[in-house]
């Protein structure tokens, strides 16, 4: 069947309760989708930090050049995927606030706070972070577990580092140091950028909010959702 020649939803015809019920299933089945979406790129994420740190610890083991190098540039850009993973993660996350505030609306009340809750628990949406350290909340498990991380690969690399120093020439290492300085200080910029940044998360954000009618934080600069008590009827 061809797309123009298909039958479309007619609401018209609708009482205001069902029109009401027909919004609040689309949008739970909306925020389903975003949970599963979060989960899958959060396994991603911890799946990559595991094989990535098994494989390293593998690697400085085999105790040759090869390893070591890859070691070296292999930790950077497994970093750079594990914040990709997260950034979808984020993505999930902004939508399935939009979503809680937009059901509550419905509901009268306020039924969903799992994504406040996160924000308390991990880090507050739509705020300047670095990957996984968020600066406004430094000391929570998630910002220590990317410290955490950050410090074993950073050993990992210097571990090589030093013994790249043992088996190639002097000339040939600093041409590796400097290339590596470079590959590392541009992933890590752009990684700033975004993530600092924020600008995507929060121009994501006000679309959210005015697709579907919700306030805005007044205490944001990014006049970001707020989720607030609903109007009671």
């Amino acid at each position: 069947m061809k797309p123009d020649s298909q039958s479309t939803l007619d609401a018209s015809g609708l009482s205001p309760a069902e029109r009401t019920r027909l919004e609040y299933d689309a949008l739970t089945r909306q925020l389903e989708r975003m949970r599963a979406m979060q989960y899958a790129y959060n396994r991603k994420f911890f799946s990559l930090l595991l094989v990535s740190t098994l494989t390293a610890i593998g690697l400085l083991l085999w105790d040759r050049w090869m390893g070591w190098f890859v070691v070296c540039f292999g930790l950077i850009s497994t970093g750079v995927t594990a914040s990709f993973f997260l950034h979808f993660c984020d993505f999930a996350r902004v939508h399935a606030r939009a979503l809680e505030a937009r059901i509550n609306v419905l509901l009268g009340s306020q039924v969903l706070i799992a994504s406040e809750l996160e924000a308390d628990y991990f880090y507050p949406h739509v705020s300047p972070k670095l990957s996984g350290f968020s600066y406004e909340n430094p000391w929570s498990f998630f910002s220590v577990y990317t410290l955490h991380f950050c410090a074993v690969w950073g050993l990992m690399i210097l571990l090589s580092a030093w013994r790249l120093w043992d088996q190639l020439d002097s000339g040939v290492w600093f041409c590796w140091a400097v290339l590596w300085c470079g590959w590392s200080a541009v992933n890590g910029l752009y990684l700033r950028w975004w993530f600092g940044d924020f600008r995507a998360e929060a121009r994501m954000a006000r679309r959210l909010a005015e697709a579907y009618g919700l306030p805005q934080d007044p205490q944001s600069s990014e006049s970001v959702p707020l989720v607030s008590e609903p109007p009671v009827s």
